[in-house]
């Protein structure tokens, strides 16, 4: 770890103590200038979004890591040739969370995403399958999203960073598994009204 990871658990408003904008994911706010951010830099600072946004929901659902993704893509057209490295990790749902609940969910996390100072990108208002997403100041991606059987799960995306020396997942297919079908029954989030 390059910065120590002090200075990656810097919490809400996303990115900036200050909360002017950070150049597309390039530096954390507070490091030598430079000291470039890479693929576990973005792994730790998505733990920390996901962790921070999973803390806010009352009651506290079951869960469980979903299958972490690292990989490299290409840079948008006319933004050069440079190839971009990301880290995508998330949670998977384990509660039941029951069709008049699954909005108030969607909720919860759409609200502590706006306190953090973050933009909502996309709201899906639908009631079977809800959803919400945002992007962080420092240019991470978040979602909250429902499958057509109720898993539920939540994602943190990085955007372009520098490649790791050492992966920061294990390797995989890069196809991400669907979320499990949720089992657990929870008072509130289960409950049919």
């Amino acid at each position: 770890m390059q910065s120590g990871g002090a200075e990656l658990n810097i919490g809400c408003p996303g990115g900036r103590p200050d909360g002017a904008p950070v150049a597309p994911a390039q530096r954390w706010p507070g490091l030598d200038p430079g000291v470039a951010i890479d693929q576990l830099d973005a792994a730790e600072r998505c733990e920390t979004l996901l962790q921070g946004t999973v803390d806010a929901i009352d009651p506290a659902p079951a869960w469980q890591e979903a299958e972490p993704l690292a990989g490299a893509r290409l840079s948008r057209p006319g933004k050069g040739a440079a190839v971009l490295w990301y880290v995508t990790l998330g949670r998977d749902v384990l509660t039941v969370v029951s069709l008049p609940r699954r909005a108030a969910l969607v909720g919860v996390v759409e609200r502590h995403w706006r306190r953090c100072g973050w933009t909502i990108t996309s709201l899906n208002a639908d009631r079977e399958r809800p959803g919400v997403a945002a992007i962080t100041r420092d240019g991470y991606r978040l979602a909250l999203r429902f499958g057509e059987l109720g898993e539920a799960g939540l994602t943190a995306s990085s955007p372009g960073v520098a490649r790791s020396e050492r992966n920061p997942v294990p390797a995989g297919s890069g196809v991400r598994a669907p979320a499990p079908l949720p089992s657990v029954c929870c008072p509130y989030w289960s409950a049919l009204a």
